[in-house]
């Protein structure tokens, strides 16, 4: 609207004056009438100035600024025209002035005309301007000046309204448009506030059932927290009840869910008092506790009746068995299971093994000639599977069992008097079951061995057998970690009953000996075969037994029976013979046959008191026979009848009045002796020491008889010194009887 005004009052303000009208500022002169020579002096240049540009501005120029009366300077600088009423009541207040008024207002015009400098830069772009439309410089031109220049501003008027027409038009367009903008938000507004008014109620509404809803969330979540701390999902309880759902990790991921729970619900009422909650969720999570322990129980009985021993699903049989271990009930009747399982799997492998060509059967199971097979190896072979499979089920069943073998878990000890029952109960022990696992197996091996041990008939043999029992029973020990262990026990058995059939074959051996001892006639004082054959056999024994795991400190009594029972008997045996011998005879077939059994028990150390005893009765008949050896050697060579005459000789009695002292008499039997030294013949010849097998024993009995020879030659020789006879000194004749 102001704007609207504005131009109104703008385009009042261009209207050109009316012809004849007087403009405001200006002398009312009468047509005709000369100007003042201001007015010609001003007026001269005004004829070159410029023509005004189309568009701009109206220039006021000299000329018309002396032809204006305006009664100020702000008159002089006004651009629009005066509007018609308002020029005339100029003119009355003018006429009214009165001429002196008049004249000197106009008198004060011309003074500032003539006070203007034509040569500045503004006056030469005002007549620059002017000579564009002031062709010449005429007089009738200068009188038109005014008209001229109000004409040429009429145009620029009429021009400038003619351009502003389009903007006019788009001004009220745009006036337009702000009033129905205007207009358009007025009806906004109250819409507004009829929306406002219509809407509080619903934002009311809205507010309540959002804070409703925030409720509700807040109990949802609560509700969310509390049935994933003390509720199940229904596909759990499904899943652990049902026994046609697979036993995979799924179902034990739902038992532990289910173990969690109630172990919450055991918090629960331990610490917040919640008592009534957390007894009803224990009651309800209760039976399906026992509902999947049933079902771990059943698919563990269909996994043992069907599976078999070798195929048995061991991971997950090792998680379900953890589980069962809170009920031992169950727990006992699955691990016995599971136990009668690979026993059968360990008996068939075992028998398996029996009946294969390679290890001396044949493929129907019986065992072959004895005398063309080892029965050692073969028994060595048997154990040697047992205690394969004897480890193999030991680390089976302790992957089984798992670290819960012995220590029950208490995380999920429920509740209720059953479990409070079960609890009390023991549970099967490791060493248990791994008994039940291997009493199939030796059964058959025992069965085994029993059969083998039916055809040996070698001593030999039969210890070998013993011996490979003994080293077993003592491996499994350290591996079972358990001497009480079933399979360690029976290979400590069938060592025993072996160990004792071998004792028993060298008694029955010694009867034999006792039997037929009248009918055993020694010709050459030698040890006879039997000696020999149970010293061979003794060797091998005593070699078999230097490799056997037993302690040096114990091997001496360990060993002693076997000793006892191989040599006793066998020494006795040689005496009963002997005393159907000469006494020289007899001596030298003791020293040869104990010389024989002694032999092989030199060579080992765990026999030294054996070897010790044996050295003694050697040393006893050695003694005996170098003394009759040496008295009969004596006789034989006369010294012995000369050195009893010397002894009996008193004192004071010389030694030539004794006639076996004789020095004629003495003279030829020492004559005879010495022959006798350089000879080694005759009485010295001694053959029944060369019938002493033994050289170490042939040359001690030499030795022996030679000491007694010299001794008994220095006696006589220091006896019969005076009769100054003897040619040779004790220490000569050592010499060469040595």
């Amino acid at each position: 609207k102001h704007s609207s005004t504005s131009r109104s009052k703008n385009e009042a303000d261009m209207q050109p004056p009316p012809p004849g009208s007087v403009v405001p500022g200006a002398s009312a002169s009468p047509p005709g009438s000369r100007p003042y020579p201001a007015q010609q002096v001003t007026s001269a240049p005004i004829g070159a100035a410029a023509r005004l540009t189309p568009g701009a501005a109206p220039a006021v120029s000299v000329a018309s600024a002396s032809a204006t009366t305006a009664a100020s300077p702000s008159a002089s600088r006004a651009a629009p025209a005066a509007p018609a009423a308002t020029v005339t009541s100029a003119a009355s207040a003018a006429a009214v002035a009165g001429p002196a008024a008049a004249t000197a207002h106009l008198t004060k015009k011309v003074q500032k005309a003539l006070t203007l400098k034509v040569d500045s830069q503004s006056s030469r772009d005002a007549l620059k301007c002017l000579s564009g439309f002031f062709e010449e410089n005429t007089s009738q031109a200068r009188r038109n000046l005014r008209t001229t220049i109000e004409g040429q501003n009429l145009l620029l008027h009429k021009e400038f309204v003619g351009s502003f027409e389009k903007v006019e038009s788009r001004i009220e367009a745009l006036d337009k448009l702000v009033n129905a903008l205007d207009a358009a938000c007025e009806r906004a507004s109250e819409q507004l506030q009829q929306s406002q008014s219509d809407t509080q109620a619903v934002l009311e509404k809205a507010s309540s059932l959002k804070q409703e809803a925030k409720t509700i969330d807040e109990k949802r979540e609560v509700y969310n927290r509390f049935s994933q701390k003390f509720m199940l999902k229904e596909a759990d309880i499904q899943r652990l009840r049902s026994g046609d759902s697979a036993m995979d990790s799924d179902f034990f991921d739902a038992f532990e869910r289910l173990e969690e729970v109630r172990k919450n619900a055991r918090q629960l009422l331990n610490s917040c008092g919640q008592q009534t909650s957390a007894v009803d969720i224990l009651h309800e999570t209760s039976d399906v506790l026992e509902a999947s322990y049933e079902r771990m129980f059943v698919w563990v009985q269909q996994q043992c009746r069907g599976g078999g021993g070798a195929r048995l699903p061991e991971h997950l049989l090792q998680r379900v068995l953890a589980l069962l271990v809170n009920r031992p009930v169950y727990f006992n009747h699955c691990m016995k299971d599971i136990a009668k399982v690979r026993m059968q799997h360990a008996v068939a492998k075992f028998q398996e093994g029996q009946s294969t060509p390679s290890l001396g059967r044949d493929a129907s199971g019986r065992l072959p000639d004895p005398r063309t097979t080892d029965p050692a190896h073969e028994v060595g072979q048997m154990l040697a599977r047992v205690h394969e499979s004897a480890l193999a089920e030991r680390d089976q069943l302790a992957i089984f069992m798992g670290e819960r073998s012995v220590t029950r878990s208490t995380s999920a000890t429920s509740a209720d008097e059953a479990s409070q029952s079960q609890a009390s109960l023991p549970l099967a022990t490791f060493d248990e079951l791994l008994d039940v696992t291997l009493e199939g197996l030796g059964q058959a091996f025992a069965s085994a061995v029993k059969q083998v041990l039916e055809g040996v008939t070698s001593i030999v043999m039969m210890y070998k057998i013993a011996q490979v029992l003994s080293f077993f029973a003592r491996r499994l020990e350290e591996d079972l970690k358990r001497s009480d262990a079933n399979l360690v026990v029976l290979c400590r058995e069938l060592h025993q009953s072996t160990y004792q059939a071998f004792l028993d074959m060298w008694q029955q051996q010694a009867q034999s000996l006792r039997q037929g001892a009248s009918s055993v006639y020694v010709a050459s004082s030698q040890a006879p075969g039997f000696v020999l054959e149970t010293a061979n056999t003794l060797s091998e024994v005593l070699s078999l037994y230097e490799h056997a795991p037993v302690p040096a400190a114990e091997r001496e009594a360990d060993f002693l029976p076997i000793v006892s029972a191989a040599c006793d008997p066998l020494l006795n045996h040689c005496q009963q013979v002997a005393s159907m011998m000469g006494p020289l005879d007899r001596q030298v077939f003791l020293i040869n046959c104990i010389s024989t059994i002694q032999a092989p028990l030199k060579k080992h150390d765990f026999t030294a008191q054996r070897v010790s005893m044996y050295s003694s009765l050697l040393e006893d008949h050695i003694q005996a026979l170098v003394e009759s050896q040496a008295a009969s050697a004596l006789q034989k060579l006369g010294l012995a009848e000369r050195l009893e005459a010397l002894r009996r000789k008193p004192a004071d009695v010389p030694v030539s009045s004794v006639p076996e002292l004789h020095p004629v008499s003495l003279e030829g039997t020492l004559r005879s002796f010495y022959n006798s030294l350089f000879t080694m013949g005759g009485a010295l010849s001694l053959p029944v020491l060369d019938r002493i097998t033994n050289r170490v024993l042939r040359g001690e009995a030499r030795s022996g008889v030679a000491k007694v020879i010299s001794s008994a030659y220095e006696e006589l020789y220091e006896g019969i010194k005076s009769l100054n006879i003897a040619t040779h000194t004790p220490d000569q004749v050592k010499t060469l009887l040595d």
